[in-house]
């Protein structure tokens, strides 16, 4: 026979159950919220990954834009006119809303004191490869000294001897971190502080990520590096006036390869610069003859602007004593142009863009005579498609004053820019993230060659 019993709990073993339960309880708890914080760390991490993400593709759509432009400008140029690229270039600097997916990017630079659209034209600088006869330029520049210069000159040159207050290998060797001095062109910007004499400050100032926009560091005062003035101007220095970026265009105001002219084919060079067989044949010959230079062409221009006046007469080659062919002013400006004299397989240093380069730096070099800075801004700021061609200078009444002065500056100068360098800082609009890319991009060949790339 089954007999029940009658199960009682005593109260400590209720207590027991209820303390068990709870330890679930705030188990449970403690995992759910532990998944919720993995879920929520993830969901932050996954939304910076793709700001990031956007940012970063936001500059380099900018970046892209803007090369596209130099090549369509390189393949079809506008010969009349000096700043269709630049105004192209300035207009897709700022993303048009619509043009990117909850992103945007800017591209600008600084100079003269103030921001501007658009990438760095490397041409507005000296670059400091140039050919010594031309380093009067470096001795021009706010706070240069001469042992500084003839150390730049002892880097460059293939030598070991050193200049007057110069330094060679022997010097560089010698320091507590020693290194090989190039003795070559320099490659980049920042290469230049390693000369001797060149401390980083000389050389960056207040750009010291040698981005040429002026970034919110360089505007705070001491609160972060560097020591800046917080005036909203950029102090850069030398790298404001300095480059070793800069090249010789090989591309003519026609789209096409330039020319050279001691390799010219008689027909094409007829054709592409509308002279007869004659005056070609004169001009090959020029281009054969090594003690040529194109500035001579100008030169003889310009005198023969003065025989007609009855002032001067003969157009002979001081150097070479070789004839230069006397050109009208259209043949010229198809020459200067379309054709060169140096190699084109070479990578040269560019001459100043004088429709770019700044007020500041015009001041520096002609600092004894500031009526030719007057004059140059005056003629590219009073014609909306500036100075297209060097020829424009022979007219102007201070260099028919100044012969000299018109050389120089044509052998110096020129009116076209082959190398920019563009800083594209991309925002995500969701995120706030922000990108800066800073490329050094070449366009004196096709296609348009990237020559630095930095990103942060």
């Amino acid at each position: 026979m089954i007999t029940s019993r009658h199960i009682s709990y005593s109260p400590d073993r209720r207590g027991s159950v209820i303390v068990v339960v709870l330890w679930a309880i705030g188990i449970s708890a403690l995992i759910v919220s532990s998944v919720q914080l993995v879920g929520y760390r993830q969901k932050v991490i996954g939304t910076e990954t793709l700001a990031k993400v956007q940012s970063r593709w936001a500059a380099r759509g900018g970046i892209e834009y803007i090369i596209a432009v130099m090549a369509d400008h390189t393949k079809n140029p506008v010969p009349d006119d000096a700043f269709a690229m630049i105004r192209d270039m300035e207009y897709v600097s700022t993303s048009i809303p619509g043009d990117l997916l909850n992103a945007s990017y800017d591209i600008r630079h600084h100079t003269d004191g103030h921001d501007r659209p658009g990438p760095t034209d490397e041409h507005s600088k000296f670059n400091i490869n140039r050919t010594p006869s031309e380093q009067q330029i470096l001795i021009s520049l706010y706070d240069m000294t001469i042992d500084v210069v003839a150390a730049i000159i002892d880097w460059l040159d293939e030598d070991d001897d050193p200049q007057p207050f110069g330094a060679e290998r022997d010097y560089y060797l010698s320091l507590s971190n020693p290194y090989e001095p190039r003795n070559g062109f320099m490659r980049n910007t920042a290469e230049i502080e390693l000369v001797a004499g060149i401390w980083p400050e000389y050389l960056r100032g207040e750009d010291w990520n040698l981005n040429g926009r002026l970034d919110a560091n360089e505007n705070d005062a001491d609160l972060s590096w560097p020591d800046d003035e917080p005036d909203n101007v950029l102090d850069a220095r030398w790298s404001a006036y300095l480059t070793a970026s800069s090249t010789q265009n090989n591309m003519g105001l026609l789209g096409l390869p330039k020319i050279r002219l001691g390799e010219a084919d008689l027909v094409e060079l007829q054709e592409r610069v509308g002279v007869d067989e004659v005056l070609a044949q004169e001009l090959i010959n020029f281009g054969r003859n090594q003690n040529s230079d194109m500035v001579q062409l100008l030169e003889a221009y310009a005198q023969s602007q003065d025989i007609n006046s009855g002032s001067n007469n003969g157009t002979q080659n001081p150097t070479g004593g070789t004839t230069v062919p006397l050109l009208d002013e259209d043949q010229l400006r198809a020459v200067l142009a379309e054709t060169s004299i140096n190699n084109l397989a070479l990578r040269l240093p560019g001459k100043i863009n004088i429709n770019t380069v700044s007020e500041q730096l015009l001041e520096q070099i002609f600092f004894e005579n500031p009526h030719f800075v007057d004059e140059i801004i005056f003629q590219r700021n009073s014609r909306k498609e500036g100075i297209t061609s060097m020829v424009d200078l022979v007219d102007i009444p201070v260099f028919q004053e100044d012969p000299d002065t018109l050389s120089f500056v044509a052998r110096s100068m020129d009116t076209t820019s082959s190398v920019y360098s563009i800083t594209a800082v991309g925002r995500s609009a969701s995120g706030g993230v922000e990108t800066e890319i800073t490329v050094v991009v070449d366009r004196s060949t096709l296609p348009i060659r990237i020559l630095e790339y930095r990103e942060q």
